[in-house]
């Protein structure tokens, strides 16, 4: 396909920050490209992928501002009203509620977020969606417009500005030329739903253990006995965890927790990630700009990627 098109701003990775970035242009005017490797049907109806996004105040008006908000199934809204931080054995424990209000703030399925942005996107104006096509050269030429993106299927792309939005492992940031630091981790996290005998009581627990990490993540649910359970260990060790039967990881959880949670259940699949930290040299330059992932890479336990992100 040879086709030269031109744009205001090309926007490279339809994740969560490449898709609100597009949104916060909306009624601006411009003409935007929104170039994504994944299929337009992979982006309308994103699989679950076991992760819980926690959104702080800001981010939440934020997403009600841009129309995104009323999107998202109100039943999958979990509250998150007390933040607990364990140390080891210690009996101690750090405790945080929310500062003039009643909850810290939310958790909410990333892939329920990322659909209510792509629906919101989807119809805005002045946004050209290149679903299924990669960028496979990038320039930043001396004349206007700056940014040069050829796609793999031989399309041209001019913009004024080129913004890269493709994750912490960013093909973009390389292209141009732009360093970071990349701590890989020797670590993976395991996430999943876990039914317990406990009622969480919408409290997020934190557990540094000897040897693991492990987050309780309040699911909304009428019982309140559902958490999402967020495991960091060693990668062999996540990868035994993965290949346990239901019934065996359970009792393995069960362990693990040293009592903290007792019945518990999977519930659906179980999901792993490889752990690794960027930080980018610079976020932007002449003609172009990193966001979300792909300017800063956060550990998960900060539990604040997105919320960064939308700032």
């Amino acid at each position: 396909m040879n086709q030269d098109l031109t744009f205001d701003i090309a926007v490279v990775g339809a994740g969560p920050a490449g898709l609100a970035f597009v949104r916060s242009l909306a009624g601006a005017g411009l003409s935007v490209a929104l170039i994504e490797g994944q299929t337009e049907a992979s982006l309308r109806d994103p699989a679950f992928d076991g992760r819980e996004i926690a959104l702080t105040h800001h981010s939440m008006r934020l997403l009600k501002t841009m129309g995104v908000w009323d999107r998202i199934p109100a039943d999958d809204i979990s509250d998150l009203r007390q933040a607990r931080v364990l140390d080891g054995g210690s009996p101690f424990a750090l405790t945080f509620g929310g500062v003039n209000a009643d909850r810290l703030g939310v958790l909410i399925p990333n892939h329920l977020i990322r659909r209510a942005l792509f629906e919101v996107v989807e119809g805005q104006a002045g946004v050209d969606l290149m679903a299924g096509r990669r960028v496979a050269d990038c320039r930043i030429e001396p004349h206007r417009p700056r940014g040069r993106l050829t796609l793999d299927d031989g399309a041209t792309i001019w913009a004024e500005l080129i913004v890269a939005a493709d994750s912490r492992l960013s093909f973009m940031r390389d292209q141009l030329g732009v360093g970071a630091e990349i701590n890989r981790l020797g670590r993976s996290m395991m996430v999943c739903r876990m039914r317990h005998d406990q009622a969480h009581g919408h409290v997020a627990t934190e557990w540094f253990d000897h040897g693991q990490t492990i987050a309780l993540l309040p699911v909304s649910d009428a019982q309140q006995r559902v958490s999402s359970v967020v495991m960091t260990l060693a990668a062999p060790a996540i990868a035994d965890l993965m290949a346990q039967s239901p019934e065996a990881f359970s009792s393995s959880m069960e362990r693990r927790l040293k009592g903290r949670l007792t019945g518990l259940e999977l519930v659906g699949g179980r999901h792993a990630y490889p752990l690794a930290t960027t930080w980018s040299h610079r976020f932007a330059g002449d003609g172009f700009a990193l966001i979300g992932d792909a300017a800063v890479g956060m550990h998960p336990v900060t539990a604040h990627g997105f919320n960064l992100g939308l700032r």
